[in-house]
């Protein structure tokens, strides 16, 4: 194990120790050991004023990487490298599942950020794409808590598509798992949300992070995704993927009004999981960063799928979604409405609304947010980023 000062961190390093904010008012884990560190998170942790941090590995291969950025000092300081002989403490469930996130980055990484055209998977890709759906089938399962920790720990202002793909997998996971489906066709929503995207690979890049409103034309382009996509699977390979990984693929864009492409389908004959992917798909759009607008808060992309109950999404599958995704679990620091901070303290049958501890001035005061009719007007409008300021007694 080795320390390392932040201007060296290279995405792939494996932290070998927790990460944790430097403010005492407002302490907690921002990464957790046997995380696979990304550009994102490393990006994060500058912001944070974190210095340096514990990493798996070689101090040499260090020492010879190239620093971010170039100026950055070439000072390494070494812990015991851990030998044959030394005892390796046990990871847990959660480090495990940071693991798995930061090895899904790194593979859906080289998967679609290429140079060319798409026209099939690989073998090795496709075996890559499994791997990740069995340990997101495994790792989620019904834990809201864990998933909406990750979901923020996600979000990022380098929104790739592949990063998309997974939280839309992640988010698509849950609410299988809420709709009772069983573990087979959960591992085959997980394979479609991942590769749901895929497509996009052909499209002009330009036009997938152009900032301003397409044109009719730029928009018939980005509508011939689904089918690109569909056929990069096909051409896979007979029996690679199945009839129902496929169509989540094919028809993730259709509305249950059939107003969507690219058939224009509607209600229940759009299958049960391309309906799932839709759901998630727009909920993890609206809250993402956009080259084109800034990220909508949960609260506010909830309402709107609320809203479109019926038009563009299933009501089933927008209850089970309601119901499965828990943005804020406890412990998590969030802003109020009313300009206040907070921390949750307890989570509510209605998630949007948990039990709240006030921070900062006349800290310690709680809230329900769910029944207390003197803030029914408060609501939560984000997770919490910022350093609590100071007040003097």
């Amino acid at each position: 194990m080795i320390i390392v000062p932040v201007e060296r961190l290279t995405e792939g390093m494996v932290l070998a120790k927790d990460v944790t904010t430097t403010s005492a008012t407002d302490y907690r884990t921002l990464l957790m050991r046997g995380t696979f560190l990304t550009a994102d998170m490393i990006s994060m942790l500058r912001k944070k004023g974190i210095k340096s941090v514990n990493i798996i590995g070689d101090k040499q291969a260090v020492i010879t990487a190239e620093p971010t950025p170039a100026h950055a000092p070439a000072v390494v300081a070494e812990d015991p490298i851990p030998t044959e002989h030394t005892p390796q403490k046990e990871l847990t469930k959660e480090e495990i599942k940071n693991q798995h996130i930061g090895h899904a980055l790194l593979e859906l990484n080289s998967i679609f950020e290429v140079n060319h055209e798409i026209k099939e998977l690989s073998k090795s890709t496709v075996e890559k794409i499994t791997s990740i759906a069995d340990d997101i089938l495994v790792d989620i399962g019904n834990d809201s808590t864990y998933l909406g920790n990750q979901m923020i720990a996600l979000q990022n202002y380098d929104d790739y598509t592949y990063k998309h793909c997974l939280r839309v997998a992640m988010l698509s996971t849950s609410v299988a798992h809420e709709l009772g489906l069983a573990k087979e066709d959960i591992k085959e929503v997980i394979v479609s949300a991942l590769l749901h995207d895929i497509g996009k690979s052909s499209i002009d890049h330009d036009i997938i992070i152009k900032p301003s409103k397409l044109t009719d034309k730029e928009f018939e382009e980005i509508k011939r995704h689904p089918y690109i996509g569909y056929n990069i699977l096909k051409n896979s390979g007979d029996g690679v993927f199945s009839s129902n990984v496929m169509s989540g693929v094919l028809f993730h864009q259709e509305k249950y009004d059939g107003s969507g492409y690219p058939t224009g389908i509607k209600g229940k004959d759009i299958p049960l999981i391309a309906r799932i992917i839709s759901v998630c798909d727009v909920f993890d759009a609206l809250t993402s960063n956009r080259p084109y607008r800034k990220p909508w808060s949960v609260a506010e992309a909830e309402e709107y799928i609320l809203g479109s109950c019926g038009t563009h999404f299933d009501y089933d599958v927008t209850s089970a979604f309601m119901r499965a995704f828990n943005p804020y679990p406890v412990g998590t620091m969030v802003n109020l409405s009313d300009g206040r901070h907070a921390i949750v303290i307890k989570t509510n049958q209605t998630v949007l609304r948990p039990v709240v501890r006030i921070q900062g001035q006349n800290s310690g005061e709680e809230i329900d947010l769910s029944t207390d009719f003197r803030f029914l007007s408060v609501m939560i409008t984000g997770v919490y980023g910022g350093d609590y300021p100071k007040y003097s007694e």
